[in-house]
């Protein structure tokens, strides 16, 4: 009965990473990129984990219901003490302790991804030589000149740089940056490109102004 109950409270545990998993994956902007990759892994993980963990939750349950004795018909009287049985070292319990250290091991890893270490807003200046620059422009409510794409090295420093001819709020998808800009103040942020993938540049709500491919 301990074993199925301590199987159960584990598939429970289970059901947090395999949730990450599934958020990271609706959110994701790359299905190709490291953390889709590693929310795709943790969540398979998982859902496999939870579906061995029932099965062996009903086979102990069914297991300790047959062992049950049968109700007598006259009540006996009770002994003062009751031996405890207790499973042979290479019992059912043995066999369940890898399943249990292997559900306690993934749990650690399954957090999300801290945002991006990066510079406070400032205007823009001369931008080092071994910074990667991508600057573009809201006017109008579109981007200027039209989203493109800008190829980054994975683990280089980034300097983008947005002016906008009204206030907006710019979001770095993936990188979880945001700051503001006020008309007639281009403003620009560095940071350093860790993860790879295809990260959106978006003037809120959804006014697309580039790409960063990280790579």
């Amino acid at each position: 009965m301990l074993i199925a109950l301590l199987l159960l409270v584990s598939s429970a545990f289970l059901t947090l990473p395999a949730l990450i998993g599934v958020k990271t994956l609706v959110l994701a902007p790359s299905l190709v990129s490291l953390p889709s990759l590693f929310a795709a892994f943790v969540l398979l993980v998982s859902s496999a984990s939870i579906a061995i963990f029932l099965q062996l939750a009903v086979l102990s349950l069914a297991r300790w219901q047959a062992r049950r004795p049968a109700s007598p018909s006259s009540p006996e009287p009770i002994p003062s003490m009751v031996a405890v049985p207790v499973a042979p070292a290479g019992g059912a319990g043995r066999r369940l302790v890898p399943f249990l250290l292997a559900a306690l091991a993934l749990l650690p890893g399954c957090t999300q991804a801290p945002a991006a270490q990066a510079a406070a807003p400032a205007a823009c200046g001369s931008a080092a030589p071994d910074q990667v620059v991508a600057n573009a422009a809201l006017q109008d409510g579109k981007a200027s000149p039209a989203p493109h794409r800008v190829s980054v090295p994975l683990g280089s420093q980034v300097r983008l740089g947005v002016s906008a001819d009204t206030a907006a709020q710019i979001h770095v998808h993936g990188y979880d940056l945001e700051y503001q800009v006020q008309p007639g103040q281009p403003m620009c942020v560095v940071f350093v490109a860790s993860q790879a993938g295809l990260f959106d540049v978006e003037a809120h709500p959804d006014t697309l102004l580039l790409q960063l491919e990280v790579k």
